[in-house]
């Protein structure tokens, strides 16, 4: 596995939330290589914090039920 492409798939988690990336980080966080599994742990629960965050605002946000358009 390559840091690049961890980097990338940890932007791609944290950024988008998209579930492909987040799935790669949890195959690298078991990698052989410590500095792989420091990388791919840390962005894997960077972006689950904000993916609670946004699900959090999500269920208080008056914005979020009208899709985010408060004046058409």
């Amino acid at each position: 596995m390559d840091s690049d492409y961890m980097f990338l798939c940890g932007v791609m988690w944290c950024r988008f939330g998209q579930q492909d990336a987040g799935k790669e980080l949890l195959r690298a966080a078991i990698s052989m290589d410590p500095d792989m599994r420091a990388l791919a742990q840390t962005m894997w629960a960077k972006g689950a914090l904000r993916l609670k965050d946004l699900e959090r605002r999500a269920q208080t946000s008056p914005r979020t039920i009208l899709g985010g358009n408060l004046c058409g």
